[in-house]
C-alpha cells in the first residue's frame, strides 16, 4: 500500500472507505492481502475490538471479489485459530469466494466449528461495524455450515464429526447441519472431488518456509540483544543461539486466545519431549520469547511455562528482551502489532535457527505439527555436524 494512502487513513470510516475503493479496483485488489498482515502500520496503536472490525471488513471485501492464493493463508488462519464470532464468520464466507472447493479446507472449517460453537453470536455484514439487529444477520456457525455445504462431498472427511455435532444440538441449527450433511453425502460431486483435490495450493498453504544456507540473513544486528530468562539470569543472543540449532516460538502470557499462545507453549513442551526421545535435547536449544517483555517478568514466565509442561534449564529457556525489542521484531519480521505496550493482534510463528543463529526455517500462521518441526531441526543438526 502506498504510504500516502496509508497516512491519510485516520478513522475507521476512512479505513472502510479505503477497503471498498481497493475492492472496486481490479488493479489494486492485491492490496487487500497486504491489509491482512498484523504488522501493517494501519493497525498500530488501535484497540483489539477495532482491529476485529477492520480485519473483518477486509475479509468481507475478499468474499465479494474473490480470494487469491496469497490471501488464502489468512482466511485459513482465522478458521484455524480464530475465537471472535465476527472474524470467523467473515473468514467462512470469504473461503467460499476461493475459485474452487478443496478437500483439505474441510478440517479447517470443522476446527472452526468446534472452537466457535459456544461463541455463536449473531453478526451483521450489511455495513462496516454494524450490529446484528436486522433479519439479514448471520452467525459464525451458520456461515461455517454454509461453507461445508459448498464443499459438499469434498468434506466427507469430517462427516463423522458433523454427525456427532448434530446429535448434540437442537432447534433451527439442525436445519443448517442437515443441509450440510446432505451435500456431503451427495454422490454427484464425487467426480468434482477427483478434479479439485489435485489442485490445492502448494507447500501446505504456505505455512512453512525454508532457506538454503547461502540465502539466510545474518543475525549480526541482534547478536548483542540482552535477554532475561525465567530465572532472572541475563544472557546475550549470540551466547544462547549460536553453536547449535534452536527452535524458537513467540508468545505472551496475557494472550486471551487459548488456541494461540497457550497452545503454542504447550506444543513447545511436546517438542522438547520429542527431542529427548530422539536423544538430541542437549544439542538443540529451545526458547519461548515473549512479545510483552515489560509485563512478562521472570516469575511470570517460569510459572506460565511450568503450567504447560515446558522443560526449563540452561538449554531450554523462556526469555524476555531487556533492550532493543524493536530490533528483535524487525529481524524476525514478527507478525504482531501493539496498542501502547499491549499486543493487539499476532500470528502464530515458530522458527528454527541454524548454528550461526540465522533463521533457517519458519512455520507461520496456521498450526504446525510438532514432529515435523523436530524432524526439520534434527535434519539441520545432522547437516551441520556432517
Amino acid at each position: 500500500m502506498h504510504d500516502a494512502t496509508t497516512a491519510s487513513v485516520q478513522s475507521e470510516p476512512q479505513f472502510a472507505a479505503l477497503v471498498d475503493a481497493i475492492a472496486a479496483d481490479p488493479d489494486r485488489r492485491g492490496e487487500l492481502t497486504e491489509l491482512l498482515h498484523e504488522d501493517h502500520p494501519l493497525y498500530d496503536q488501535r484497540g483489539a475490538a477495532t482491529i476485529v472490525r477492520m480485519r473483518g471488513w477486509v475479509l468481507l471485501a475478499l468474499a465479494r471479489v474473490g480470494v487469491s492464493d496469497a490471501a488464502l493463508i489468512f482466511v485459513l488462519e482465522e478458521l484455524d485459530t480464530g475465537v471472535d464470532a465476527y472474524l470467523v464468520a467473515a473468514a467462512a464466507r470469504a473461503l467460499r469466494a476461493y475459485p474452487r472447493p478443496i478437500e483439505t479446507f474441510a478440517p479447517f472449517v470443522m476446527r472452526a466449528l468446534t472452537n466457535i460453537r459456544y461463541r455463536n453470536e449473531p453478526v451483521s455484514f450489511d455495513s462496516y461495524g454494524e450490529y446484528a439487529v436486522s433479519p439479514t444477520g448471520t452467525s459464525p456457525v451458520r456461515e461455517l455450515l454454509a461453507t461445508l455445504t459448498w464443499l459438499g462431498s469434498l468434506a466427507r472427511g469430517v462427516l463423522h464429526e458433523l454427525e456427532s455435532l448434530r446429535a448434540q444440538v437442537r432447534g433451527k441449527l439442525r436445519i443448517d447441519i442437515d443441509r450440510a450433511l446432505h451435500a456431503i453425502r451427495s454422490a454427484d460431486r464425487l467426480a468434482e472431488s477427483a478434479t479439485h483435490t489435485c489442485c490445492a495450493p502448494s507447500n501446505e498453504f504456505g505455512s512453512m518456509l525454508s532457506w538454503a544456507p547461502e540465502s539466510r540473513r545474518g543475525s549480526e544486528p541482534i547478536e548483542t540483544i540482552v535477554f532475561e530468562d525465567h530465572m532472572g539470569e541475563s544472557i546475550i543472543f549470540k551466547d544462547f543461539f549460536r553453536g547449535q540449532p534452536s527452535i524458537v516460538v513467540f508468545f505472551y502470557t496475557r494472550c486471551d486466545n487459548p488456541i494461540k499462545c497457550s497452545l503454542t507453549v504447550a506444543k513447545l513442551a511436546r517438542m522438547q519431549k520429542l527431542l529427548v526421545a530422539q536423544g538430541v535435547a542437549d544439542r538443540i536449544h529451545t526458547a519461548a520469547i515473549t512479545y510483552d517483555p515489560a509485563f512478562d517478568l521472570p516469575e511470570r514466565l517460569r510459572v506460565y511455562g511450568q503450567d504447560r509442561g515446558v522443560r526449563l534449564d540452561t538449554r531450554h529457556r523462556m526469555l524476555r528482551s531487556i533492550d532493543h525489542n524493536d530490533a528483535l521484531r524487525e529481524h524476525f519480521e514478527l507478525g504482531v502489532s501493539f496498542v501502547e505496550s499491549l499486543v493487539n493482534r499476532h500470528r502464530i510463528e515458530v522458527y528454527i535457527l541454524d548454528a550461526k543463529g540465522r533463521i533457517a526455517i519458519s512455520f507461520e500462521r496456521i498450526h504446525w505439527d510438532e514432529q515435523q518441526v523436530v524432524t526439520r531441526a534434527i535434519e539441520l543438526l545432522n547437516e551441520e555436524e556432517s
